[in-house]
């Protein structure tokens, strides 16, 4: 396993990378959804935070399940927010389509 440091550097190397990509998507990209790139924005910064205490405050007992879990759970809501900056660019006519 890595250290808490290298792990700290890791999420937030990640969830940098997904927030330059969400900005980059609302302010460059024509027909993107600034509302809900906003949002994407906000989920970043909430897991960033989230999984950086949750690094911080290690439960006692057995750290190696714990760290499995929380890499897993890492996992599991960076892929959601990789699914939604995917669909982020969403033309009006799909928006019409849709209605």
């Amino acid at each position: 396993m890595a250290s808490r440091r290298q792990l700290k550097k890791d999420i937030s190397y990640v969830i940098g990378d997904l927030f330059t990509e969400c900005l980059v998507s609302k302010e460059l990209i024509p027909g993107t959804n600034k509302d809900e790139a906003d949002k994407i924005i906000v989920e970043l910064l909430r897991i960033d935070n989230e999984f950086i205490t949750r690094i911080s405050h290690t439960e006692p007992g057995n750290a190696k399940q714990y760290y499995k879990a929380l890499i897993k759970d890492f996992q599991s809501g960076i892929t959601s927010v990789v699914d939604r900056i995917v669909k982020l660019k969403e033309t009006k006519e799909t928006k019409k389509k849709k209605s």
